[in-house]
Parts: C-alpha cells; sequence; structure tokens
C-alpha cells in the first residue's frame, strides 16, 4: 500500500484510503497514525476517524431550592467528532469572599449520579445553608483519557439560602395571630414573596395551611380559641424558595384581649382616663353643693 492508504488485514483484497485525521507517511502500513491532537481509542476499529475530546459544555444554569441546587447546562458545541458524550462534577465548598475552598465531601449526594452522567442536568442535596459552592462540569468522550489536553470545563457558583427570623410576634386574639419577621441577610437574589405554613401543634401531618405575601407581616384569622399553632416562614427569590425558619408556636386567647402593642389600646386608654376624670369632677361638684 502507498503511503495515505492501509490494509489491516493481508487477507483484504484492496489498499485502504486512511480515515479523517489520520496519516499513513510510509508504505505498507497495517494501519495509519492518528493526527496531533486526535486519537484512536482501544474499542474503535482502524477505519473510524480519529477523534478528539470535546469542548467545554455551555450555558449553565442553576436552581437554588432551600439546599437542594438544580443544574443544567447545554452540550458542548466540539463533540470531538464522537457521539458518546457523558459529564462529570466536581463539588468545592468556598468561604464567604470565594478565596478558599474545599471539596465538598461524602455528605453532598448527586441525583442520579456525580460522574458518568449521561444527560445534561443533576439534582444536588444535603447543602448546608447560607453556604458558598463551587460546581465544575466537565465534558468528556472515549478519548479524554488519552489527550494530555485539559478538559473541557465551565464552572458555576451559587449561594444556598438562608433561614427567615421570625423577631416579632404582634398580637393576638380569640381567632387572629399577627407575625412580623426578620428576611434573609444575603437571599439569593431580589425577594419575591414569603410563604408561612401553620398549623395546630401536633397535627403536621393531618392538616396545615399555606399562604403567602409581599409583606413581611401577616394576619392569620379564621382560627380556634385557646388552641396553639406553630408557625414557619420561608423566602422565594427568582432562584426559588430559600429553607424554612425554626417553628414559633403561639396560643389564641380564650377570650379577645387587648394585647400589648395594640394599635387601639392607647386610643382606650386615653378614653378611659378622661371619662374617670370627668366622673370625678362630677362627684366633686356633688359633694361641695349637698355639703352647702
Amino acid at each position: 500500500c502507498r503511503p495515505g492508504t492501509y490494509k489491516a488485514s493481508a487477507t483484504d483484497a484492496y489498499c485502504t484510503k486512511c480515515p479523517p485525521h489520520s496519516s499513513s507517511p510510509q508504505e505498507q502500513a497495517i494501519e495509519c497514525i492518528c493526527e496531533k491532537g486526535f486519537h484512536r481509542a482501544e474499542t474503535d476499529p482502524r477505519s473510524m476517524a480519529c477523534t478528539r475530546p470535546p469542548s467545554a459544555p455551555e450555558n449553565p444554569i442553576s436552581t437554588v431550592n432551600e439546599t437542594c441546587v438544580s443544574l443544567e447546562w447545554s452540550p458542548p458545541r466540539d463533540t470531538g467528532g464522537r457521539g458518546d458524550i457523558f459529564y462529570s462534577l466536581l463539588c468545592r465548598k468556598c468561604s464567604g469572599d470565594g478565596k478558599k475552598c474545599a471539596p465538598c465531601g461524602s455528605s453532598v449526594h448527586f441525583v442520579p449520579r456525580q460522574f458518568g452522567l449521561s444527560s445534561a442536568s443533576v439534582l444536588i442535596t444535603d447543602l448546608q445553608p447560607d453556604s458558598n459552592y463551587s460546581f465544575t462540569i466537565e465534558s468528556q468522550n472515549g478519548v479524554s483519557d488519552l489527550s494530555p489536553t485539559p478538559r473541557g470545563t465551565v464552572e458555576i457558583n451559587v449561594t444556598t439560602s438562608q433561614t427567615v427570623s421570625v423577631v416579632l410576634k404582634e398580637r393576638r386574639s380569640k381567632d387572629s395571630v399577627t407575625l412580623a419577621w426578620q428576611g434573609p441577610e444575603r437571599p439569593n437574589g431580589a425577594i419575591v414573596e414569603y410563604e408561612v405554613i401553620y398549623y395546630e401543634k401536633n397535627q403536621r401531618e393531618q392538616n396545615y395551611t399555606v399562604l403567602k405575601t409581599r409583606s413581611n407581616m401577616m394576619t392569620v384569622d379564621g382560627l380556634k380559641p385557646g388552641t396553639t399553632y406553630v408557625f414557619r416562614v420561608r423566602a422565594r427569590t427568582d432562584g426559588g424558595y430559600g429553607t424554612y425558619g425554626g417553628e414559633i408556636e403561639l396560643e389564641t386567647s380564650h377570650e379577645d384581649v387587648l394585647a400589648i402593642g395594640d394599635p387601639n389600646q392607647s386610643t382606650i386608654l386615653v378614653v378611659s382616663i378622661a371619662g374617670g376624670i370627668v366622673l370625678l369632677i362630677f362627684l366633686v361638684t356633688c359633694f361641695v353643693v349637698s355639703g352647702r
């Protein structure tokens, strides 16, 4: 066979032209040598074109939901001439300034798996709240291990949600409770709304109610008198829901009473004092007149 052709077996009747990205510089070649930067996997037939590793994944998107992160991305623009593309992820937990990062460890879980992903998406669970994470998505194919060049990767940074703290309990009556809370200090984006979940104590599995508001204050009506309720609040941004804050237990009153901080209390108190003064003046006047 002349240069540029090969014959894999002596029983082959004709010499075959070298496949793409390969050549045979000498005569009587039994296979063609891959060009620089291209490779042939051990399981690839000699008649197959030489291929190369893929480029980096593109357009990574993250969605944060409490302490879970959903990652999606687009396949690499250059597949290297192969169809066996798969992906692997590296996870690192970083400091607040992002300068110091360490591997996440075995406590973080990937669904369906961390390495050898055939689809361009993954769910990452069991992350720590209010923490910074860096995920490196790497695209590979059947010849990636044969190439000395760095693999195609793309990096995406996310911050898990911080919990909402209930800092103020405003007013309670026999059938309503007013709550106020402080939003996360470092939310993952602008807060779109808050979600309040409440239920009777020890009745979480049987019945619960979810309410939503854009304010950091809410009055919950229609409650049972003399009943203890459990309240939890979480924030939602464009990136998803944050983590629920801690449980807070409040008991409705058995009767309608004015609670400390009721905005109507001061008015009623002033009216009561004024009425007492008028009554006192009237009694003193009657006493003076009757004495004379």
